[in-house]
Formats: C-alpha cells, structure tokens, sequence
C-alpha cells in the first residue's frame, strides 16, 4: 500500500484572507496560526502562487508516514528556495538550512511553525532518522 505525503504550509505575515485572495480551493483549509495563516489539505502550486504575492517567507511542509521522510522548503519571493530535510546525506532537492526558526527535529518545527502534528498525520513510528 502507499502512503502519500501530506503537507501543509505557513504563510508567514499574512491573514488567511491575505492568502485566500492569492488562491484558494476546495482541497484546503486555511486558518490563523502564531506566525500567520496555516494551510492544510493539498494546496499544490498555491505554494508557489502565495511565496510570489505575498511577502513571506512561506514554509512548505511535508511528511510521508510510510518512509518517515520530513522536509521543509522555504520561499522568500523571488530568492531560490532552500530546504530543511531530515534525510542526512541525501541531495535536498534545494540547499539545506541547520534549523527551522531554530528548531532542528521535526517535533520542535512543527511546533515553532504552529502546525499540530494531526495535520500531517504525524507520529510516533518514523523509519527515518529526525537529524
């Protein structure tokens, strides 16, 4: 059986109705969080649309329960994204980063981003290393 990714994403700065009037859709939920607005459910390419328009910077989250993989990619406008990714000596995709707002496993980001941990069905069980 696979088991698909989840993500969700903050938008930090910006009131959900900030990022509502960028783009929304049927397939997520936005909702105030302590560094902005909290987007859940699958916002694909709105990703990239709120990081453009809005001043940012938007942390895109995402989780796979079945490889334990966990990875940030942070969008500041224009700048090339970097990325935090728990995955040690494995190519990122982007540049990495040491730290999420400071924090460096994925319980202490999903905490200093404000995202609770159901809404990316995370848990105890990861196969994946956290450093």
């Amino acid at each position: 059986m696979k088991v698909p990714t989840r993500s969700a994403c903050v938008i930090a700065g910006a009131g959900p109705e900030q990022v509502r009037a960028v783009g929304a859709s049927d397939h997520i939920a936005l909702r105030t969080n302590k560094l902005g607005t909290l987007v859940t459910g699958r916002p694909g390419d709105l990703v990239i649309d709120y990081a453009a328009e809005l001043p940012g910077p938007v942390y895109d989250v995402m989780y796979n329960a079945g490889t334990g993989w966990f990875a940030v990619t942070i969008y500041r406008g224009e700048t090339p994204p970097v990325r935090w990714d728990n995955r040690p000596g494995e190519d990122a995709g982007y540049p990495r980063v040491p730290d999420i707002l400071g924090a460096t496993t994925p319980e202490t980001i999903l905490g200093a981003l404000d995202i609770p941990a159901e809404a990316l069905g995370y848990g105890a069980g990861s196969s994946v290393p956290t450093a």
